[in-house]
């Protein structure tokens, strides 16, 4: 890093890259990156990436874990959440992890916006969102439910179904472990 790059239009060819540190250069534009879907951790800090929509070129790597933007015309601190926003996926961002509560608030946030750009007939799976978040909120928090939490979001459809048979079977196990007379009293 810190060669003076301005252009890394070559990298759109390295679609196998995972780790890419461009730190300390003046690159402006993040659209060759999109190139490569097996990206998990990306190093851009210092360059000369003006707008945060400079992001949306990131959105469909589905690996990427690790972003560290820092000290670009576009950072600042009181954008943590906008970036967590476009990238929900990251676990840490400018060398922080994101905590559960920062991926459940853009979660909700990223569930907001699908919400209101899905067909209608997307809106049932979008109320059993709300009605989960509603118990897991009244729940003692723990970090498993907080992952179910910002999980259920991203998933679709097929996702749900799973999910929902994966804790229909536990509920039978664990009812088939509870004394009756205690199950009748509920």
């Amino acid at each position: 890093w810190g060669m003076g790059l301005t252009d890394i239009s070559i990298i759109q060819y390295m679609t196998n890259v995972e780790v890419v540190s461009l730190s300390v250069n003046k690159i402006s534009t993040l659209k060759y990156l999109a190139y490569c879907p097996k990206l998990t951790e990306l190093y851009i800090r210092k360059n000369e990436v003006e707008s945060l929509e400079e992001l949306q070129h990131l959105q469909d790597l589905p690996k990427l874990r690790v972003l560290w933007m820092a000290d670009n015309p576009c950072c600042t601190d009181e954008n943590r959440q906008q970036i967590l926003a476009v990238l929900p996926n990251l676990a840490k961002l400018d060398n922080i992890g994101v905590t559960s509560v920062e991926s459940h608030e853009t979660g909700t946030e990223q569930k907001r916006k699908k919400k209101s750009q899905r067909p209608k007939s997307a809106a049932s799976v979008d109320s059993s969102y709300s009605d989960a978040e509603s118990i897991i909120r009244k729940s003692v928090e723990t970090p498993i439910i907080n992952a179910i939490a910002a999980l259920l979001p991203s998933l679709d459809l097929e996702g749900l179904y799973v999910v929902r048979s994966v804790i229909d079977k536990k509920i039978r196990n664990a009812e088939r472990k509870v004394p009756e007379c205690v199950i009748n009293e509920n």
